[in-house]
């Protein structure tokens, strides 16, 4: 039988030409198969170590977040901070390992468990991938109610050195009914060996809106609030000042208020001031305790000079439209210094910052306690007003700007009345949160200059004889020299800071 032949075209095909073309085509394909095999592996592995190192990243994240929650569920009781070593649950899918240190102020290492309240913690995780670990390391800073109160020393004012200041016995921890001691203020060499004073944790005070005496960082499981100065209620010539718990609650027998003479005057009733004021047992000599005297004169025995950064007692208190309780303007730079007229003398070539006055009703002397226009939130829309203080034998008296920027002009009192026009260099505008960190909180004078305190850490500062910084105008700058009656924690950084891989 004979097939017909599929019509269309003929394609003959030799066999003998097919075969070494497909032996061809396999070889070539099996070279690109061999040659793409490494590519893929390598591919593959370089995906398998980024997976691993992200999965480390991510567990290194979950241990500053788990601690991060320890912290802040802990607040107001340091005592249940998180350990200093932690790791994560057994079998994690995301495992990590966490090792925290506290730290005081001016950067004293507190220990482990935390032997203080602690300013800072410093955190370091590592998180653990597949193949890879991956550390970070952050700083977590404490929020508390008084930021800027860092503490310092309360030392007499006795002419000749050595100072005496106030003294806990070398220990940041006294226990209850401890007397109070005056010694020598600490001093340390500096780097080209000058003795120059220092504040060591003994002698490290705070003075509170509740005008306690508190010794800083002196907190514990017994003293939850820290351990503050203190001597019973009555009270009689000669009773020894002790440190006791601080109490919660405004407490007389723990209220001492700064007065016209720099004494810490006594209080028995937490509203009226009384005739007793903190004395030196044996006038001028180290060693001696503190106990309870007559106030007046005695720069060797009961006049004191706090620190700029022991606190401004009960003058920081605001109302609640943030205003100052007390009517007292607050250097935030000098944070125990408030705007006083020298001496109670309107005639004086100069204004100064001086110790912020205190008293356990607000009722201050009339040469800190002014009225002034309400803090605006913007420049623009600020109320021009004056300044003004009044009270025996003072006519009332305006707060002057001199104009004038120069180093040898001062800012000054002259007569005023309450209401009605004003001159030029009586007009200032007083603002307060402004949105705008180098705006906030500033004094500005007709002339759009800033009212602030001579700078007391320059060498040679310019000042009022007991070393207080007198008042001037500059140019703003927003510096904190410029800020008056800011919260504490103006310059509060973000909570947690500087993370960064090691």
């Amino acid at each position: 039988m004979r097939f017909a032949r599929w019509p269309g075209p003929r394609h003959d095909i030799d066999d003998r030409g097919s075969m070494p073309l497909a032996m061809l085509l396999t070889t070539v394909v099996m070279g690109l198969t061999a040659i793409m095999v490494p590519i893929v592996v390598l591919q593959a592995g370089s995906t398998a170590t980024v997976s691993s190192r992200n999965s480390a990243l991510d567990a290194a994240r979950s241990g500053i977040d788990v601690a991060l929650g320890q912290i802040r569920t802990s607040l107001g009781d340091y005592t249940k901070l998180p350990p200093c070593e932690m790791a994560s649950p057994a079998g994690a899918d995301e495992p990590y390992t966490v090792s925290i240190r506290y730290y005081g102020a001016s950067g004293v290492d507190l220990g482990c468990p935390p032997n203080g309240i602690p300013v800072t913690a410093q955190l370091s995780v590592t998180g653990t991938g597949a193949s890879d670990t991956r550390t970070l390391s952050a700083t977590y800073t404490f929020k508390t109610t008084n930021e800027n109160i860092s503490g310092g020393n309360i030392r007499l004012d006795q002419p000749t050195s050595p100072y005496l200041c106030m003294d806990s016995g070398g220990t940041r921890r006294p226990v209850s009914g401890a007397a109070v001691k005056m010694e020598e203020c600490d001093r340390k060499p500096d780097s080209k060996g000058k003795l120059v004073y220092t504040v060591s944790t003994d002698q490290r005070f705070a003075y509170t809106e509740f005008l306690y005496i508190k010794l800083v960082n002196s907190e514990s499981p017994t003293a939850l609030n820290g351990m503050c100065l203190d001597a019973p209620v009555p009270r009689n010539t000669g009773d020894l000042v002790t440190f006791k718990p601080c109490e919660a609650l405004k407490t007389a027998r723990q209220q001492w208020s700064l007065d016209n003479s720099s004494n810490f005057r006594s209080t028995t009733n937490g509203v009226d001031l009384d005739a007793y004021c903190l004395n030196l047992s044996t006038p001028g000599k180290a060693g001696g305790s503190l106990v309870i005297g007559g106030c007046g004169g005695g720069s060797d025995q009961r006049v004191f000079r706090p620190q700029a950064s022991v606190g401004a007692g009960m003058a920081a208190a605001k109302t609640p439209t943030g205003e100052s309780a007390t009517g007292q303007l607050i250097n935030f730079k000098q944070f125990s210094r408030c705007l006083d007229v020298t001496n109670h003398d309107i005639n004086m070539s100069y204004m100064i910052v001086w110790f912020c006055k205190q008293a356990p009703n607000g009722d201050v002397s009339w040469n800190q306690r002014w009225t002034m226009p309400k803090p605006s939130a913007s420049e623009a829309q600020a109320e021009v007003g004056r300044i003004r203080t009044t009270g025996t034998n003072s006519p009332g008296v305006c707060l002057r700007s001199p104009l004038s920027t120069a180093s040898n002009v001062y800012a000054t009192v002259k007569t005023c009345t309450a209401t009605g026009a004003l001159d030029n260099d009586m007009k200032w505008k007083m603002l307060g949160d402004t949105g705008t960190y180098a705006t906030s909180y500033t004094v500005v004078d007709f002339m759009g200059n800033c009212l602030t305190p001579t700078d007391l850490t320059v060498d040679n500062p310019d000042t009022h004889g007991d070393g207080t910084a007198k008042t001037k105008v500059a140019v703003c700058d927003g510096s904190l020299l410029q800020k008056w009656n800011a919260p504490a924690n103006l310059t509060d950084p973000d909570t947690l800071t500087n993370t960064v891989e090691k």
